[in-house]
């Protein structure tokens, strides 16, 4: 049998402290810290999220065309037709003119 034994904590690890052969220099309370000004924003400032209201606005005017063209078309004849269509137009003419001031 052998005489082998783990060693503690205490015997791995105990060690005397070391004399410090130079004073220390006092340790300031707070250290400064360089001020890091940032290059660029850590988020972005406005999330890109596509306009999709102006492909919405044309399916709905051409889902909405198609039954008008119908009636308009089936009461008036043909001025009714026109009519219908001057109007879709003119309801994606005065969306498209009154978005561009936004930004």
């Amino acid at each position: 049998m052998t005489q082998y034994h783990e060693p503690t904590n205490d015997e791995l690890w105990a060690q005397p402290p070391a004399a410090p052969s130079q004073p220390m220099p006092p340790v300031p309370a707070v250290l400064p810290h360089p001020q890091l000004q940032p290059t660029h924003s850590p988020y972005p400032t406005e999330l890109a999220k596509p306009d999709r209201s102006r492909f919405a606005l044309a399916i709905v005017s051409l889902a909405l065309g198609i039954p008008l063209t119908a009636i308009a078309s089936g009461t008036s004849g043909t001025f009714g037709l026109v009519l219908s269509w001057v109007g879709i137009i003119a309801v994606n003419a005065v969306y498209a003119l009154g978005g561009r001031g936004r930004a």
